[in-house]
């Protein structure tokens, strides 16, 4: 018993958090973003996953003082190209960032298409820029987009597999004091040929991945409300915080 306390001490101690630059959303989340495994962000279309990422990118650079960890960021693009008009509004508008004098200088970004890209880009590419550079934050917007383009032959192995080998990797990144996000796409199940929208979607790449990340936080919209609900955590509960977007970046509501 007294060896678990001392690892649940030593665990705590490790653990930082990253601040999303919206004070009520990090209360919320017990500190932000933490550095300790895989934050999954999931959800549809136009519901603010991308918009937090580019936050994270800026709120990293900021010293420890202010709830950043005083380091760069890494982007990596699978679906389209960075969205640097809008990282650029963010830097303008964004008050904290604008105080400490925060730009894009320190924002890594990558695009890749493919599984074997992913794999080079984390395996290989990132340790290189990590020896030479401090990093804070690996965002890969999205996870799921490589593996819905690959033709796979016995896709229950290789994509399990090609799966694990990503998450070990960011895992072990994370040792690093780095905050790792990947943003995730979703799937909708179908009940009596009605589609539940919010309430029954689920994050895409099945259980391989799910048992790779340590939280989940899913991204949805009714009608003109956004909402993040945390469906995955080993210390948060299930909550939900309804929340904006505003030229600032993401605000918490009330």
């Amino acid at each position: 018993m007294e060896n678990y306390f001392v690892n649940a001490k030593i665990i705590k101690e490790y653990e930082q958090f990253l601040t999303t630059g919206c004070s009520k959303f990090d209360t919320l989340l017990q500190g932000g973003i933490t550095n300790r495994g895989i934050t999954q962000i999931y959800g549809a279309a136009s519901t603010g996953k991308t918009q937090l990422a580019l936050q994270l990118c800026l709120t990293v650079q900021l010293p420890k003082t202010e709830g950043g960890l005083a380091a760069g960021a890494i982007y990596i693009c699978t679906e389209s190209i960075f969205p640097s008009r809008r990282l650029q509004e963010l830097i303008q508008k964004l008050e904290i960032t604008k105080k400490h004098g925060i730009n894009g200088d320190l924002v890594f970004v990558e695009h890749i298409s493919t599984i074997e890209e992913l794999e080079i880009c984390l395996l290989h590419r990132i340790p290189t820029l990590i020896s030479v550079q401090k990093i804070g934050l690996i965002i890969i917007d999205s996870i799921a987009a490589p593996y819905r383009v690959e033709d796979w032959k016995d896709e229950s192995n290789n994509r399990a597999k090609s799966l694990r080998i990503i998450g070990q990797q960011l895992h072990k990144l994370c040792k690093n004091n780095i905050c790792v996000v990947c943003i995730n796409q979703v799937t909708t199940n179908i009940y009596n040929n009605v589609l539940n929208d919010n309430l029954n979607v689920r994050p895409t790449l099945g259980t391989t991945w799910l048992s790779m990340i340590t939280t989940s936080i899913q991204f949805y919209r009714i009608d003109s409300l956004r909402y993040a609900c945390i469906k995955l955590s080993s210390n948060l509960p299930e909550l939900i915080i309804p929340f904006e977007i505003q030229g600032c970046g993401i605000k918490a509501l009330d």
